[in-house]
């Protein structure tokens, strides 16, 4: 998907929406990368929409709570979900029962963009990502990786990995990417899969080394790191990614008048510069290919899921 410019047709949609502040609810806590990333295109937004536009964090679940809040709400276009992989895919994978479905219970207005993961080695390792998946297919559960959770989007990539390489590896939940970080610097584990910006300035200093990165192409942060296509694995991707997404029910109208006001605050100087530092790579695409994209991400984490025997937390 390429990244699409705001269109001119931002003026010619009714301009009865937005006649009151936008609520935009980002299922995390403050401070983490979705968060960043919404607020940074909250005051952008706000400025295409030429309302307020609030941020509300709805933390819990795994992003179910925020989610299913949305979901929930008066289709008007004025409770909007800037959501991210686990909430509007993932998780309609991992639990039988929930009080929404991220394919049928939304709206989708956007996708913003897709950021890679990174697997990463201790410094005082000096095996390649080849070696330690023979390693793990010679012994299997001796090669041990961490992610942030069972089920977490760093869990699908290595399951993923394990699939194509048929190689069993030691999977070890952490709460968090500081603690996953910290047990990866100090040799603690084989390896881990990170999101990209706690990783940079590791690699960078040289106290984790970088093994590949998990998107089709090389990320813009770690240009020197090969993806899992270049390492052999043809067709490895997963990605995490946020996107935007309003009630079931809402107009095409107010669906298209947010979505080009979203595409029009991606294309900030600013707004792209702080996703470049997260290593995303920014998207911008209709309500269409959003919707289609979503359908593809829950039957990925369908079979992922499904042959790892993944269960939730």
């Amino acid at each position: 998907m390429g990244f699409a410019l705001a269109p001119s047709a931002l003026q010619a949609q009714p301009a009865s929406y937005p006649a009151k502040p936008v609520k935009l609810i980002i299922p995390y806590p403050p401070g983490g990368g979705t968060d960043i990333t919404g607020r940074a295109m909250a005051q952008k937004l706000s400025e295409q929409l030429g309302q307020s536009v609030v941020i509300e964090n709805k933390p819990g679940a795994t992003g179910m709570i925020g989610a299913a809040s949305v979901a929930k709400s008066v289709p008007d276009g004025y409770t909007v979900l800037f959501g991210a992989a686990s909430e509007m895919a993932i998780n309609a994978s991992l639990f039988k029962s929930m009080s929404y479905d991220p394919r049928t219970d939304f709206e989708p207005v956007s996708l913003i963009a897709t950021f890679p993961l990174v697997f990463v080695a201790p410094a005082s390792s000096s095996q390649s990502l080849g070696e330690l998946i023979e390693a793990a297919r010679a012994k299997p559960d001796t090669v041990s990786y961490g992610s942030i959770g069972s089920g977490s989007p760093q869990h699908l990539a290595a399951e993923l990995l394990s699939s194509m390489a048929k190689a069993k590896f030691l999977h070890i939940p952490y709460k968090g990417s500081g603690p996953l970080v910290q047990d990866a610097v100090g040799g603690h584990l084989n390896m881990a899969v990170s999101s990209v910006p706690p990783a940079v300035p590791l690699v960078r200093s040289g106290k984790l080394r970088a093994l590949a990165v998990t998107s089709r192409v090389r990320s813009e942060a770690l240009p020197d790191v090969p993806t899992m296509a270049e390492l052999g694995f043809a067709g490895y991707e997963f990605n995490t990614w946020v996107g935007v997404a309003v009630p079931k029910g809402t107009s095409k109208e107010v669906v298209d008048r947010l979505r080009e006001g979203m595409v029009g605050a991606l294309a900030a100087s600013d707004v792209q510069a702080i996703l470049r530092d997260q290593g995303a790579v920014p998207v911008g695409s209709t309500a269409e290919q959003f919707r289609l994209f979503v359908r593809e991400e829950v039957a990925k984490s369908d079979r992922i899921v499904s042959q790892a025997g993944i269960q939730p937390e």
